[in-house]
């Protein structure tokens, strides 16, 4: 059986006492140099991934301007395209009125001169057809009969 003795519990607090100090003088202080080590080394790391979550941060706010500027500067420039598309068709559209107003006015001119040329051919057949029926009129004898058969005969070939 088991005797308890009060030696023998003092002998065994005393070893527990020594044992303590033993481990607190050349365990514990180097388990907690090391514990202390590492949570430097968290805390570093903590730190870094923070300041690299922030820079990413920025980068990535950074990268929204940009294609916020970019998109900007596409609308602008798609802008700047369709504005001189339109001047451009303006431009071919006034031309092209220009031209047709130019073809148009010589065209009237043209045809006014050809209707010039012809009232003067018109009128020269008509002088020489007044001329060969007066002439007709004047080599015969004159009677109302005939006359009036010359006119009939004159405003039928006229």
């Amino acid at each position: 059986m088991l005797e308890f003795s009060f030696v023998n519990i003092i002998c065994v607090i005393v070893n527990i006492l020594i044992l303590y100090l033993i481990f607190k003088k050349f365990l514990f202080g180097r388990v907690d140099k090391v514990l202390m080590q590492r949570k430097e080394e968290i805390d570093e790391a903590t730190k870094a991934a923070d300041l690299a979550t922030k820079k990413a941060l920025e980068t990535k706010k950074e990268y929204e301007d940009k294609i916020a500027l970019a998109d900007e500067e596409k609308e602008q420039i798609l802008a700047d395209i369709k504005k001189q598309g339109y001047d451009e068709y303006d431009r071919i559209v006034n031309d092209a009125k220009k031209k047709g107003e130019k073809i148009i006015t010589e065209a009237k001119h043209n045809a006014e001169v050809e209707n010039e040329r012809a009232k003067e051919v018109y009128a020269a057949q008509l002088t020489d057809m007044v001329i060969d029926a007066a002439s007709k009129i004047a080599a015969t004898k004159h009677s109302t009969q005939d006359d009036r058969e010359l006119y009939d005969k004159f405003i039928n070939e006229a």
